[in-house]
């Protein structure tokens, strides 16, 4: 949970303390938030990436607009490169759909972690460092590279896969429900770029990365708390 996430369920907690003391000031009604959740279940799948410094977007779904990003959760239980730690930096993605291409832009970079072969799930904070902080409509989305990077976006560290894929992707829904699925973009490219801007589409569209074919589902997902309406 953010520093944010943490205030914020502590600032609910007094409120609602001090409404029930009976104080006629502070009896205005406590706010109700909403967790939310995008990506594909953490649970084990049959590979991990062999390539090091990777990245790779969730393309079967959005964030509500106004979401507050908690963690980036994810299991790590399955190495293929005999590596039993690796880094992951989630990152924010804006897209633009289009009737043909839809287009994922970094516009987020969040802090990354050292992370080590487990066999349950793992979670870490999704806290963005560089770039857009929340999502501001329906056009949002998230990913990672198995790297760290500084504000910039440049790669300090690298590492093989810390997460677990299936290829091709999975059917059903993802773990946001009705009208999302497993979908997965992986970078294509020998050197990955994670500067802000950068951009990454299917193949037969124009982006500065392509992603592999076809999709692949990742044991990641996003979590966050948004206002209720």
């Amino acid at each position: 949970m953010t520093l944010f996430a943490r205030a914020l369920v502590a600032g609910c907690i007094v409120s609602f303390v001090f409404a029930a003391s009976g104080s006629p000031a502070l009896a205005d009604p406590v706010p109700a938030y909403t967790r939310v959740a995008e990506g594909s279940t953490p649970t084990h799948r049959s590979q991990s990436d062999r390539a090091t410094g990777d990245i790779y977007v969730y393309i079967g779904g959005a964030f509500p607009p106004g979401t507050h990003l908690a963690t980036f959760q994810y299991l790590f239980d399955l190495t293929t490169e005999g590596n039993t730690t690796g880094y992951i930096t989630p990152l924010l993605f804006q897209f633009a759909p289009g009737e043909e291409c839809t287009v994922f832009t970094l516009v987020g970079i969040g802090r990354g972690f050292e992370v080590e072969l487990k066999s349950a799930p793992q979670a870490i904070p999704f806290e963005i460092i560089e770039g857009i902080k929340a999502p501001t409509n329906a056009h949002f989305t998230f990913g990672f590279i198995n790297a760290l990077v500084d504000s910039s976006g440049s790669l300090v560290e690298t590492s093989s896969g810390v997460i677990d894929f299936d290829n091709p992707s999975d059917g059903g829904e993802g773990v946001g429900g009705t009208g999302t699925l497993n979908g997965w973009g992986a970078s294509s490219a020998a050197s990955p770029v994670a500067t802000l801007g950068t951009t990454f589409a299917v193949s037969g569209c124009t982006a500065d990365e392509i992603f592999i074919n076809p999709t692949r589902t990742y044991s990641a997902a996003a979590t966050g708390i948004i206002a209720a309406q």
